[in-house]
């Protein structure tokens, strides 16, 4: 399992303070057309009317309420602390029955920066302290919108318990990655966390409007039960892996697990939980190839509705906007749901038509009466090769 390294560029956002206050939006911008676009954080753009109009959501943003028209949300992490500013040393003084321990019960059960001090997130009293001082403090900030990182159904660093305030050992876990105990407790913690966010309101949100969005993608390793409750648990998921497969080389996963996401995707929308499809390519974004472009855009328009995203990079090239020609792409709106045509995905727009084929046979199909053009305006048809693990966007004339 790959560490999710969204927390990596959350470093720099945790020193910036939160933005003035200000008129806070509505929810998550509705994408009834074309190709709408989340930001992995806007921490290296210069000026942020850079995404006015290009970006409808930023996934860690380092201001509340800028530009207008754009919903921001601001980052926290699931189970260490980089965001409150406090080393292991001040839990070590306040609160050292928070601190969770590997198996040696010596060493503290670091994710990856010893600089952020994992805290015992079963414990009632860490998570008020997670809602007021993460969440809450954000929230009267102006930020409409919260984003948890690093949430996984296994353990996957080793957790095994922690100290009580006498010195005495608490066991919680057994160390390994698969086990019931530790599910429950994540799926604990981000229920007990949606319900606050749901029900905050403040003499600035004296109504309760504010939204969740958790980084999860599916994992194939777990209970398909444990993995929908998670993926349910928000208001927006935030699929890290996508289609790309987090930009590991083949840059797709294999045809099950595609189905896989493809399904979780549309139940979820049933539910009306947003999804945001990530992009990451092996290679930086200025090498990202047209045929790789079609492919994640047009598996995005395969399963998108009214509170879909996506967004394309490098390997964790985040922090940037990187537009790509086809965001722009005139399709118009969804003319129905997906079907398989000729052994591939299809599915109508009013101004177009998407092809997906995901496996490793190539087939030849033939498109519908009419004439047709690619997004670069070269006439296609009546037949088009429709290789292994490609995508097509197609346009009328």
């Amino acid at each position: 399992m790959r560490s999710f390294c969204l927390a990596l560029a959350a470093a720099v956002l945790a020193a910036a303070p939160p933005s003035a206050q200000a008129a806070r939006p509505g929810p998550f911008p509705r994408t009834s057309s074309g190709v709408h676009i989340e930001i992995p954080f806007n921490t290296y753009i210069d000026d942020l009317d850079d995404e006015k109009g290009a970006v409808d959501v930023v996934w860690g943003s380092r201001v509340a309420n800028l530009p207008p028209g754009v919903y921001n949300s601001s980052y926290m992490p699931f189970f260490v602390d980089n965001r409150s500013g406090f080393d292991e040393q001040w839990y070590r003084d306040h609160h050292p029955d928070w601190l969770a321990y590997a198996c040696d019960k010596k060493t503290l059960a670091y994710l990856d920066d010893k600089h952020q001090p994992p805290l015992d997130f079963a414990n009632p009293a860490v998570r008020r302290f997670q809602w007021q001082t993460w969440i809450d403090a954000q929230f009267e900030a102006g930020y409409p919108s919260i984003a948890v990182d690093l949430l996984h159904l296994g353990n996957y660093n080793g957790r095994c318990g922690h100290f009580d305030a006498r010195g005495k050992w608490v066991a919680q876990y057994d160390g390994s990655v698969h086990q019931p105990e530790y599910r429950r407790d994540v799926l604990a913690w981000v229920g007990a966390t949606y319900k606050h966010v749901h029900n905050y309101t403040s003499a600035s949100m004296p109504t309760p409007v504010a939204t969740m969005q958790i980084n999860v993608s599916w994992d194939g390793t777990e209970a398909d039960d444990d993995n929908k409750a998670l993926m349910s648990s928000a208001d927006l998921a935030f699929d890290e892996r996508g289609v790309t497969d987090y930009g590991n080389d083949p840059p797709h996963p294999t045809a099950e697990l595609w189905q896989r996401i493809v399904d979780e995707i549309v139940d979820l929308q049933a539910k009306h939980v947003c999804y945001m499809l990530m992009g990451e390519e092996p290679q930086s974004h200025d090498a990202i190839t047209p045929a790789e472009r079609q492919w994640a855009i047009a598996n995005y328009l395969l399963v998108r509705n009214n509170c879909t995203y996506m967004y394309m990079s490098g390997q964790q090239e985040y922090g940037y906007f990187f537009p790509m020609p086809e965001y722009g792409v005139a399709i118009g709106r969804p003319a129905g749901d997906r079907e398989i045509v000729q052994g591939v995905y299809e599915r109508g727009y009013s101004n177009g038509l998407v092809l997906v084929n995901p496996s490793d046979t190539q087939f030849r199909v033939r498109l519908p009466s009419g004439q047709w053009k690619d997004v670069n305006g070269n006439a296609l048809g009546p037949r088009v090769a429709m290789k292994p693990w490609t995508g097509l966007i197609l346009l009328k004339r």
